[in-house]
């Protein structure tokens, strides 16, 4: 009797620059002739496994291993006035254009699956169908990062948020053979004691020098303008808004108002772009979190406790667990490094997987 191939699907965490990963994982299973039936993706597994699905991920491979700092912020920092995100994501969306082109889900020619969630309802949000680049937009859209994602009438964040390791989605899908690479099997960023008191230390002084937004932008208009005319400017503001649409000509008296906050607002952007600058940059230097560093940190403490939970009620058959806790969830410029252990944890899973796929075979076999 002919044996017939077991289905595999795989589960592939959220992290940012950790899920570089997946891509040796996924690389690793490749080369071992493994083939993949499904794929369910949080965040950064969404990405990674869009690639892999549509064949781009050595295009991908080759763009971060050997990144800069400069390059990798080109690829999606394009900074707003932070009111729903710090970053707008166009030129995010706009790179994963550039690799995946404009492909359906449905189009794959295996199943894919990117894990959002429902930022107005806390549900998890498995996207099956439609474009592909809507799906992985709204997969990694990091809270306070990125602006949600409007997406199938809901208003979307990261899959991180509420289902980092999506085993449970996976096997609602039934393959015969599943398989989870988990980015958070440690705690993240774990720091002697020594490193620990010099940042707090570093958090308290910075306490006494912070200067809140509202006075540091009117600050900003009294060197570009004068007092007077930021008072006058700020009362007649909505008058100027009202009057762009009504009588163009009419606002020239008033134009250095709009230039004013046109300053400001890049002023803003500049700030935002070395808060960036100085995450990748940090180089193990004790001094205080900046918003992103807060934000990520707390983020993969969270994922750290609810994979913990995952794997407690959904054991995949087999699990690989690269140890990249390390890396910040922005700092893409160590993808070599992630890459790499990526394959040594899948090199090390490969003879447990092709064991239970021969199990299986023989098993569908004599059904």
């Amino acid at each position: 009797m002919i044996s017939k191939r077991p289905t595999i699907g795989i589960a592939l965490d959220s992290g940012g620059a950790m899920g570089g990963a997946h891509i040796g994982v996924l690389e690793v299973l490749r080369e071992h002739d493994i083939p993949l039936d499904i794929i369910v993706g949080s965040s950064a597994g969404a990405a990674v496994g869009a690639f892999y699905a549509t064949g781009s991920l050595d295009a991908f491979r080759d763009l971060i291993s050997d990144l800069s700092f400069t390059e990798a912020l080109s690829f999606y920092a394009d900074p707003v006035f932070p009111i729903s995100g710090l970053l707008a994501g166009k030129r995010a969306r706009k790179f994963l254009r550039n690799l995946v082109g404009d492909v359906l889900i449905e189009e794959l020619p295996l199943q894919y699956v990117a894990v959002a969630t429902d930022l107005l309802t806390g549900e998890t949000v498995p996207i099956r169908t439609g474009p592909l680049v809507d799906a992985v937009m709204a997969s990694i859209s990091m809270p306070g990062i990125f602006k949600p994602v409007v997406h199938m009438d809901r208003l979307l964040t990261d899959g991180g948020v509420s289902d980092p390791l999506p085993i449970d989605i996976l096997k609602s899908l039934s393959p015969d053979i599943t398989i989870a690479c988990n980015l958070h099997a440690k705690m993240p960023h774990v720091m002697n004691s020594n490193q620990k008191k010099a940042i707090v230390k570093a958090q308290k002084r910075s306490l006494q020098q912070d200067e809140d937004l509202p006075s540091w932008m009117i600050d900003r208009l009294e060197k570009i303008l004068g007092a007077q005319k930021v008072l006058d400017g700020l009362k007649s503001f909505r008058k100027v808004m009202k009057k762009i649409n009504e009588n163009p000509a009419g606002i020239i008296p008033e134009i250095d108002l709009i230039n004013a906050f046109t300053e400001q607002l890049k002023q803003s952007k500049d700030r935002i772009n070395s808060i960036i600058e100085k995450s990748f940059l940090r180089k193990g230097k004790a001094d205080t979190l900046n918003i992103f560093e807060i934000m990520m940190n707390a983020t993969n403490i969270q994922q750290y406790q609810k994979n913990r939970l995952m794997l407690l009620y959904e054991k995949p058959d087999v699990l690989i667990e690269p140890n990249v806790t390390e890396v910040r969830s922005l700092e893409f410029t160590k993808g070599e490094s992630t890459i790499e252990e990526g394959r040594q944890k899948a090199a090390d899973a490969v003879p447990k997987i092709l064991n239970i796929m021969e199990e299986n075979s023989r098993s569908i076999g004599s059904a």
